[in-house]
């Protein structure tokens, strides 16, 4: 298998449910030839550099994927096809990749990242112990 990533722009006038749906659409079609996904990043909706089909802005979908190259090939396809998408770009970013490696290392990333933040600080906390580091004075080295 090999390791892609597809970033499509998918039409910002759709509602948020038509939008996920056009989402959950092509995950289908990944899942259904073979492909394992390894990410999927919403990042909503953004100003496009310059127009598109009268759209100044699209919203951004960024799958990152393990899968054959026919499998790439049906979703470029319906990328093609479906008039929602605005644009698609397709890139290989690994050759071989064992696909339970990068599950295993994706999901000990994600761990330590939800453990590094269990509950937010209250401000006075975060400013007394900002408070010592900030008196304390770096010890003087001796000079020869």
């Amino acid at each position: 298998m090999h390791r892609y990533e597809t970033m499509f722009v998918v039409n910002p006038d759709l509602s948020d449910d038509e939008t996920q749906s056009v989402i959950h659409k092509f995950t289908g079609i990944l899942a259904s030839t073979g492909g394992v996904q390894l990410k999927l990043e919403d990042w909503g909706r953004r100003r496009l550099a310059y127009k598109i089909d009268k759209f100044s802005q699209g919203y951004y979908v960024l799958l990152d994927f393990a899968g054959q190259p026919a499998g790439l090939m049906e979703l470029e396809r319906n990328l093609k096809i479906d008039d929602r998408i605005i644009r698609f770009l397709s890139v290989k970013t690994g050759i071989n990749v064992n696909v339970e490696a990068l599950q295993r290392e994706l999901a000990a990333k994600a761990k330590p990242a939800a453990e590094a933040a269990p509950e937010p600080e209250a401000p006075e906390a975060a400013a007394a112990a900002a408070a010592p580091a900030a008196d304390q004075q770096p010890e003087p080295t001796p000079e020869d």
